[in-house]
């Protein structure tokens, strides 16, 4: 296990349909899973700066940070080598304007969901639990 993480950052993205339902951003990756947006964090960039980055390239939205949410790690198997990956998760609000896929990235799909189904639909546990850990934080903010 080489001792040279990968560093990654992303965030859940929230905001508030026409009809007042809260909605978050899910992206379709090239391996046909659905998960949070997020991308490497670049030299000499903080964690936050790469999650708004990433989100706006993925998705074509813009947001604002409000908080840290989590860190997850886990091993990721690249170029023969095994690797230790952690993900910087942030909770962002955005205006409801209809996300734009960056399909050059492998990004298929980006789509507002409703919280429930954003939970059946997302491939990993651990970024299931990024997501109750925000709403349980965006309940009681409102």
């Amino acid at each position: 296990m080489s001792n040279r993480t990968i560093r990654a950052a992303g965030g859940v993205v929230y905001s508030y349909a026409p009809d007042g339902s809260l909605q978050l951003l899910l992206i379709c990756d090239r391996y046909k899973t659905w998960t949070l947006p997020k991308g490497h964090v670049e030299p000499g960039e903080d964690d936050e700066t790469a999650a708004i980055r990433e989100i706006v390239e993925e998705t074509g939205i813009t947001c604002v940070v409000e908080r840290p949410l989590s860190r997850v790690r886990y091993p990721i198997y690249k170029r023969g080598v095994w690797r230790d990956k952690e993900v910087a998760y942030f909770l962002a609000h955005a205006p409801y304007d209809p996300p734009i896929p960056a399909v050059e990235e492998g990004i298929i799909q980006a789509t507002w969901v409703s919280p429930e189904t954003a939970l059946t639909t997302l491939a990993y546990a651990q970024v299931r639990e990024v997501v109750r850990r925000a709403l349980a934080i965006i309940k009681t903010q409102g």
